[in-house]
């Protein structure tokens, strides 16, 4: 049972083959780690990995020499099959200053309450000329509850980081497709009937409806996208001096 649970966690955040047909956040997963592994190039060196969890991009960061997962004890799920290095009291990164030559956080931003406090704590910790490598949802259901505060626009997020001296390297919205449409009735289905049904059962009942999703969802490839209705960002950053 450990086993099947582990191979879940992977196929949730590293969707394979066997993802499209298992993983109702297929749509949304995948193209959060291709655009992940797209930038992954950016982090070296010693990093740090924000509310890494059980630290699902690690193996995408050929240039990383130290990688130092770090978390909340108190969040909106178990720590059981995560691997977390060390854990932290949610305000102050227990670190001397200019510790890191690079940081990545993905799908964290949305948990930080004070987001004035985490920028100034990265900016501690990572050394200038620094990068950091993150993701942010944008349209997506309320999630580790009560533990989610925040939805942040493109403009919103570009405000944010130039306020607190980081330079915008590279910048992509991911899944600004018809796509989003499928993930998000996935999304209803299995958040929906996951509190009725016990364990995996909830699995099974949402497994055709995502088969036929996922399948529909190639229809995207021959409609336009839309920049301003779309799953998520991701952006390079620079610590500027």
């Amino acid at each position: 049972m450990m086993k099947l649970k582990t191979f879940l966690l992977q196929q949730m955040f590293r969707p394979g083959l066997i993802a499209f047909f298992l993983n109702p956040f297929f749509l949304g997963k995948s193209a959060m780690f291709i655009n992940v592994k797209k930038f992954s190039r950016f982090i070296s060196g010693k990093t740090l990995d924000v509310g890494s969890g059980s630290k699902p991009y690690f193996g995408l960061f050929q240039e990383v020499t130290t990688y130092v997962g770090m978390d909340i004890e108190q969040s909106g799920h178990k720590h059981d099959l995560e691997s977390i290095d060390v854990f932290y009291d949610g305000v102050t990164f227990p670190f001397e200053e200019n510790t890191f030559d690079s940081l990545v956080f993905f799908e964290v931003l949305e948990h930080v309450f004070n987001p004035d406090t985490f920028f100034k704590q990265i900016k501690k910790v990572v050394k200038p000329e620094g990068y950091c490598l993150v993701t942010i949802p944008f349209v997506w259901g309320e999630h580790e509850q009560p533990y989610d505060f925040a939805r942040y626009s493109s403009f919103g997020l570009k405000h944010l980081f130039e306020e607190h001296g980081f330079e915008i390297i590279e910048h992509k919205k991911y899944l600004t497709d018809f796509r989003l449409i499928f993930l998000l009735i996935n999304s209803y289905f299995y958040t929906t009937f996951k509190k009725y049904l016990p364990g995996y059962m909830a699995w099974g009942l949402i497994l055709p409806c995502s088969i036929i999703n996922n399948i529909l969802g190639l229809i995207s490839y021959i409609l336009p996208k839309n920049n301003d209705l779309y799953f998520g960002n991701i952006y390079v950053l620079k610590n500027k001096k």
